[in-house]
Formats: structure tokens, sequence, C-alpha cells
């Protein structure tokens, strides 16, 4: 039991050191002697690399026996940069041998970087920061993006480091490993730093000034819109928005450092505001008046200025160290030659431009700042870079008054330049005081010709109104004798309408006298055939066939006279007696003398009729030729509507009438419903209403459905029910009360 405790015992111990100790192609261990160093360089054999290509190797992966041997000395001073990898990770062990505990910086000018550590209880302790860290997130000394590591006497820590790089924001040339000792470093970036407070004092103030400035310019644009002042506010705001952020970038951008690092890499707001200041001079001195050729030269070189700014944000990763360099000193190159530029054409207007002369004094302390000792300045620097043997001290000194010589001149500037353009503000105030005088006499010599002309043409008017009250009196009696001509159309008007009502109703009857008459030459023809084949019985019932259609015959047309009186009123009072009726032998009867009807006018005509009565229909006390009447619409307009689509569609169509009778609470229901043309919503809204019809013209009065909705809703209280859908169907359907008084 005992030895398989030990053993047990034993596998951990090898596992936790396996981690701790799993590697052995460590750097050998950096021994720190002093505490006094603001900065020391850690020479390349004390520490390793590793490329992360992926970028997403992770601290147990890089520490493991697999990535051990895959760790390599620093090759960057040899071979140059990878640029295509922006993930590296650093290996390196450093040992205090000093008697008491230190504190070491480990400076990071990259995107981002952790720092990973073992802890006793062999997990690993991880701070971040980075130029990219949002302030809130990074560890040690916030400011200088610097790690801080606590370090006891003789203790020896091996350190694990990531480092992403944004190349676009800073392309280094090789790789080096610097620490430090935090006291000297707090002290120098924390402490003694006047100077740098000063800088940022002044350039917080020249930035107030100059926002001062813009809001006072655009003041003035507001009152006269003269894009002098609109241009001239631009170049105040962005370069005292930059000013802003020099004196401070942790305030203003601390949780987006991206911003403020991309407007320090493509120098976004100087860019602006020389673009501002460049259409500012433009607009001063009317470049594009005087000389065009020039303004347009001036346009293209504010173009050429502030686009390369940009793209050399973008382009940047793919380029090599050197190629990048000379990029980005060429477009400063072109920065310091736009002030040059801009006094020359100064310089140019100051015989043709009176406001050239004062923009001369205003610009003189800028372009010699700028123009020459920026320039020298930039040459030093740019030598350096190339690794040239320069001599820097005097750059460096005109650097450190920097802050205060350009707090002068932007307040010199901006002076100068506001008292200029608050002179041509008051000089155009008096030259629109000046115009709204000049408008006011002349609204008044106006207004005095108006009186003049109104005068004369108050006399004319008057004779005008003399003679057209002449001609009024004869137009008013020819209005007289037009008007009551058309009261007599408009009374012919409606007795046409009314005669086209009549011709709609007494139809129906006529109907039934030409389809009965047509039925019986039908049925004498084969009468005669019959009694020549000497089949007497088939003709006998032939002909009382042919009896009875004539009795119909007499009995409508008797009917025809009467409906005339009839239809004369839309909404009467019927004097036909009602008696009990069977409704489904009614309905059966104007369904089949309804088909027959269309069939003797279109012999072609076919259409499938269906029936579906309730025999256990009671009788209901109607008038029979009112509801037959309505029967006979609802069924016609329903064949029509099959008869239509059957033209439309060809022969894939079957054309389907049905009539049905039920039972409803206290109504007896008839429905009619046919899988037609059908209609829309907005159609079923008006299709009861009087002289309304779908029809063609001459087919239709429109009359039929209103008359058959006052059959039954006034005539026997009861209701229709209206239901289709365009293209498929319409369903009829009237409601009779069983009981009707």
């Amino acid at each position: 039991m005992n030895n398989r405790i030990c053993l047990f015992l034993f596998c951990v111990m090898i596992v936790v050191c396996s981690k701790v100790n799993g590697q052995t192609h460590l750097p050998p261990v950096f021994d720190i002697k002093a505490d006094t160093a603001l900065s020391q360089t850690i020479n390349d054999k004390y520490w390793q690399l590793l490329e992360d290509p992926s970028g997403k190797l992770t601290i147990d992966e890089v520490s493991s026996l697999a990535y051990d041997a895959k760790f390599h000395f620093n090759t960057t001073k040899q071979k140059g940069y990878n640029y295509d990898v922006n993930t590296y990770w650093l290996r390196y062990k450093l040992k205090n041998t000093t008697n008491h505990p230190i504190k070491i910086t480990i400076p990071e000018g990259v995107a981002f970087a952790w720092v990973y550590t073992l802890n006793s209880n062999n997990t690993w302790d991880i701070k971040k920061t980075g130029s990219l860290v949002p302030w809130s997130k990074r560890d040690g000394l916030k400011k200088i993006t610097s790690f801080v590591i606590n370090l006891q006497p003789n203790e020896e820590t091996l350190f694990y480091e990531k480092d992403v790089f944004d190349f676009r924001l800073y392309k280094p040339k090789v790789f080096d490993l610097t620490i430090g000792i935090a006291e000297p470093v707090i002290e120098k970036n924390y402490i003694n730093n006047d100077s740098n407070n000063v800088k940022n004092i002044l350039s917080a103030i020249s930035g107030g000034i100059l926002l001062m400035a813009m809001i006072i310019n655009l003041l003035f644009y507001n009152v006269v819109r003269e894009k002098t002042y609109l241009y001239f506010s631009g170049f105040l705001l962005f370069y005292g928005l930059y000013f802003l952020s020099v004196a401070s970038p942790s305030l203003l951008f601390q949780e987006h450092p991206y911003i403020n690092i991309f407007i320090y890499r493509t120098q976004f707001l100087v860019a602006l505001a020389l673009f501002s200041l460049m259409h500012f001079v433009r607009q001063f001195l009317s470049t594009k008046t005087y000389t065009p050729k020039w303004d347009k030269f001036l346009i293209a070189l504010s173009f050429i200025q502030i686009i390369p700014w940009f793209s050399i944000f973008y382009i940047s990763p793919s380029l090599d160290y050197t190629t990048n360099l000379f990029i980005t000193i060429l477009l400063q190159s072109l920065v310091y030659c736009y002030v040059p530029i801009i006094l020359i054409t100064v310089f140019a207007y100051f015989k043709v431009n009176k406001s050239s002369r004062m923009a001369i004094i205003a610009i003189l302390p800028m372009a010699f700042w700028f123009g020459i000792v920026y320039t020298y300045g930039f040459i030093i620097g740019a030598l350096k870079a190339f690794k040239f043997n320069i001599d820097a001290k005097l750059s460096d000194q005109l650097q450190s008054i920097d802050g205060v010589v350009s707090l002068f001149i932007f307040l010199w500037l901006t002076i100068v330049f506001s008292l200029i353009l608050f002179k041509r503000y008051q000089k155009l105030q008096q030259n629109l005081i000046q115009t709204s005088l000049d408008k006011e006499r002349l609204a008044k010599e106006k207004e005095i010709e108006r009186n003049q002309l109104i005068e004369q043409q108050k006399v004319v008017l008057e004779q005008e109104v003399e003679a057209r009250t002449a001609e009024l009196k004869q137009s008013l009696t020819e209005l007289k004798t037009t008007q009551e001509q058309l009261i007599q159309s408009e009374k012919l008007a409606s007795l046409g309408e009314l005669t086209a009502g009549i011709a709609h109703e007494i139809q129906n009857p006529l109907n039934f006298v030409n389809n009965f008459s047509e039925v019986s030459i039908e049925l004498a023809g084969e009468m005669k055939d019959e009694l020549a084949t000497g089949n007497l019985q088939l003709a006998t019932e032939i002909a009382s066939d042919i009896e009875q259609n004539l009795q119909k015959i007499i009995h409508h047309g008797k009917r025809a006279d009467g409906i005339v009186k009839n239809m004369l009123q839309h909404s009467r009072n019927n004097t036909a007696e009602k008696h009990l009726t069977d409704i489904n032998a009614l309905a059966d009867e104007y369904f089949r003398l309804s088909y027959h009807g269309l069939r003797a006018k279109d012999k072609s005509f076919n259409a499938n009729m269906i029936t579906n009565f309730d025999e256990a229909l009671p009788k209901v006390n109607i008038i029979p030729q009112d509801i037959g009447r309505v029967l006979l619409n609802l069924i016609n307009n329903s064949f029509y509507a099959v008869q239509l689509r059957k033209k439309k569609e060809g022969e894939s169509f079957k054309p389907e009438v049905k009539v049905s009778t039920s039972q409803e609470g206290n109504f007896i229901k008839v429905s009619v419903l046919d899988n037609g043309l059908g209609f829309s919503e907005e159609l079923r809204t008006k299709i009861l209403q009087p002289f309304f019809t779908t029809k063609p013209t001459g087919e239709g009065t429109g009359l039929g459905l209103s008359l058959s909705y006052d059959i039954i809703t006034k005539g026997h209280g009861g209701k229709i029910d209206i239901q289709s859908k365009e293209g498929e169907f319409s369903k009829f359907t009237i409601f009779i009360p069983k009981e009707l008084k």
C-alpha cells in the first residue's frame, strides 16, 4: 500500500516538474547585478525567438516539449524582419543577483504584448500591455506601455513573452530586448518630466486658442456666408484638435488608442489642417479669378498632400523597412514644401491684392520656422534614419523649444488673420447695409411708379367695366335660355335611363316568349318526324309539350304589359298576391328555363347543371313571379359568367352552375354558385347599385341585381349575401323568412 502511494506521489512530481522544466533548450540566465540602469539591452544570446504565423499558439503549447527546439536565437539583425509574420514569442530567464528586491521594467513598443511567468502553484501569471491596448486594460506603467516585474534576491524567473505587431503603426528594423529598473524609469517619465509637461500645457493652450478663434470665424461665416471664413475655421479646428491630442492623448483617446495612433501615424489632423489652409489662401487671394492655372495647381497640390498619408497607412505592411522609411520621408518632405508654396503665392499677389500684405506679415514667422527650422530638423532626422553620422545637437535644441515657438507662431497667425478677416467682415457688413439702402430706394421708386400706373389703369378699368357690364347683361339673358335647355336635356336623359331600366325588366317575359317559341318550333319539327315514322304516342306527348309552351307564351305575353308599370318604380309596393309556394320546384323550373333560353341563343354552349335541394323544405308564403324573377336574374348572370370564362380559357374549362336550397334558422336559403370569372372586392361593394353593370354597352342596364335586392329585402323582408373571388367563383345567396305577413 505504501509503495503505491509513493509511486503516485512520484508521478505527480514528474508532471509538475515537466511543466516547469520540461524544455531543455532554454537560453542562459541573464544576471541583473545592479538596480540603477534606466535601460539595458539584453545580449541576443540570453533570449530566443519563435515565429507564430497563425497567431493562435497558446502559452501551454509554446512552453511544451513540442516547441522547445523551435525557439531560436535572434536572426533579425542578419536577415531582417519577416513582415509577413506579425506574432512572435520570446523566451528568456532573468535572475536578481543583488541582495535586495528589485522592480524591473520591460518596455513594449508593439501593438499587443503579454508576459507569462509561472507561479508557485504551477499556474501562469499573465500581464498585458501595448500601444493598442485600452488604458484601463494595461498592466504596469500604462503611459509608456511597460511591464513591471518584482524579483526577490537570488530569484530566477523564466519569462515567455508574446508580441503582436501592427506594421502600419510601428515597423522595426531589428528585434531588440531591453529591460530597465522601475525607479529611474518612473523618475524620468513621471516625475522629472517638466519639459514634456510644459510642452503639453503649451499645446493645450494653443489648441484652446485656435478652437476659440474657430468659433468666432464660424459666427462670421454664418452672417456673411463667405467660404474664406469657413476654410480658415477648418484650419483652426484641425490644428486645434491636433494640439489637444498632443497635449493629452491618454485623456482624449485612452480607451480608443487606435484613433490616437492613427492620428500620429497618418498625421491625419495636420493633413486636414494644411488642406484647409491651402483652400483658405485660394479664397482669400481669389486665385481662381486672377490666376486660374495656378489655382488649379494649388487644388491639385492640396489633394496630393492629403491622399498619400492615408494610402501609406494601408500599404506600409507590404513594404520592407527601407522602402517604408523612404516613402514616409518623401511624404514628410511634401508637407514641408507646402508652406513655402503658400508663401510664394502670397508674395505673388503683393500688388494684385492689398490683403496679401497683411497676410505676408502673418505667415512669415510660420514660413521661417516650418520652412527652414523644421526642414533642417527633417533633413537631420532623415540622415540619421539612414545611418549617417550627423551631429544632431542643434536639431535637438531647436526641437526642445518647438512647443513655445509653435504657440507664438499660431497665436500670431490666428490674431493677424482674424484681424484681416474682421476688417473684411466690417467691409462686407457696410456693403450689405449699402445694398439694403439701395434696395429700399429702388423699392420706393418702384412704389411711386406702381401707384401712377394704378391710377392710369383705374381709368381704363372703369371703361372696361362699363363695356363688360353690357356684355354680361346679354350673357345673362343667353345663360337663362341655355339653363332652360339644359333642364330639358336632363329630363330627357333621366327619361332615357328610366326607359333603359324598363327595357331590361321587360326582357324577362319576352325571353320566356322567345325561348318557348323557339323550343316549340323545335318540338314541332320533332313531332313531324315522329308522325312520319308512325310513332303516334311520342308525337302526342310532343304535342302536349307544345300546348304547354303555348300556354306559357300566352301567360308571359300578358305579364309583359304589367311589368312596364311595375318597373317604373324602383322601390315599389307589390300588388301581386302572396301564396304558399314550393321553393324547390320554383328554383328548378327557372334553372332549366334559363339554361334552355341560353342554349336557344348559343347552340355551342354547354354547362354542368347541379341541384342540391332540401326535400324537407316547407312551403313559404311569397309572390312567385317576383322570386322567380330574382332566381332567373341570378342564374342568368351565372350562366353569363361561365360562358365568358369558357370563351377565355377554351375547351380545358368545364362550366358549372349549382343551385341549392336549405334552411337556416327562420330563413329559407337559396344559393346560386358558379365557377365563372368572379369579381373583385371593389366591384362587390358596387354591384347592387342601380344602373351599375359589368357587361358591355348594350348588353345590360345594371338594374337586374338592384331590383332583385329590393324584391328580397323590401318585398319579402329577406336579405342577399354575395361572395366572390376574382377568376375563381361567384356565389349569390338569398334568405327568405319562413313566415311572411
